[in-house]
């Protein structure tokens, strides 16, 4: 393999978001701001199952690129070259579900480590950042879609979690995202040193992408009109117990400094939908999101 070297040009910034965290609304977003390239769910040890699943996939279909070059490291390389020469900055959302989460796409052997953000690290000058989520949230989620409800004692997740501050990475959450877009783009932008832009309101526009909006059984995300934080499902009526007594959730929650099992802004209370905060929605149709 052809080592690349590192330069004091523009960072590739890498996201790592576990599934049903928010990571297709803000794949959407990001690559939704002017100059700025991003791939969707590319992983050096396993390959997505979506609708455009390779790096040379992507880098066809969506920016007309056609890469000579094979090999993880030499396509991201490639690309990296590219937007060099054009003031552009290169965004990698990692498959983190590929890492931690034992399937046939990985022959069911993940590393259980941040091995994309670890390997391109070697490679290039690396700039990550981490979306997180409530993880109560996560589980009634992931519970909601028996196609991709593997971690149900969230033991994957609690990998993730413990390599994300054990890696030092600094991470957004969904739910602060959710309530204020601009003020967390805005922060999220300053991190990884792009030029921040309100066009990404309008990510509605941007189809270049994968996660939930692949899935037969479409997230309730995917059929909002806005951008504001999702009700916290039904469900955990049914499933509290089960969750706090069989799940690694407080662990997992006390690691992201969540503050209780209600940190989320439309808890659900007593049957009726609790809402702290409605004054951040921005209108968009066909919401890429949970």
């Amino acid at each position: 393999m052809q080592t690349t070297i590192k330069n004091k040009n523009k960072s590739i910034v890498v996201m790592l978001a576990y599934a049903r965290s928010g990571g297709t609304l803000l794949n959407r977003c990001m690559a939704s701001i002017p100059n700025v390239l991003v791939l969707s769910e590319v992983s050096v040890e396993a390959l997505c199952p979506n609708s455009c699943s390779t790096i040379k996939e992507q880098a066809k279909k969506w920016y007309g690129l056609e890469l000579k070059s094979s090999g993880f490291v030499e396509n991201i390389n490639e690309i990296y070259k590219y937007c060099q020469s054009r003031g552009i900055t290169l965004v990698i959302r990692d498959w983190t579900f590929g890492s931690f989460v034992p399937s046939r796409y990985n022959n069911f052997m993940p590393s259980k480590s941040l091995s994309t953000y670890n390997v391109l690290s070697k490679h290039f000058s690396v700039k990550a950042f981490g979306l997180v989520r409530n993880s109560i949230d996560i589980w009634l989620s992931l519970q909601a879609s028996p196609r991709t409800f593997y971690d149900k004692n969230l033991e994957f997740l609690y990998e993730f979690t413990k390599n994300l501050i054990d890696e030092n990475i600094k991470f957004f959450k969904y739910e602060d995202f959710c309530n204020n877009p601009k003020k967390e783009m805005k922060a999220i932008c300053d991190y990884v040193e792009i030029d921040y832009n309100d066009h990404f309101l309008n990510y509605c526009e941007y189809k270049n992408v994968t996660g939930d909006i692949d899935l037969p059984d479409y997230s309730r995300g995917i059929k909002q009109s806005e951008i504001s934080l999702l009700s916290r499902r039904k469900s955990y009526n049914i499933f509290s117990n089960d969750i706090s007594k069989n799940t690694r959730s407080h662990e997992i929650n006390q690691l992201l400094n969540y503050d209780s099992i209600e940190h989320n802004s439309h808890f659900i209370k007593g049957g009726h939908f609790e809402n702290n905060s409605r004054q951040n929605l921005f209108k968009c149709k066909n919401l890429g999101s949970l």
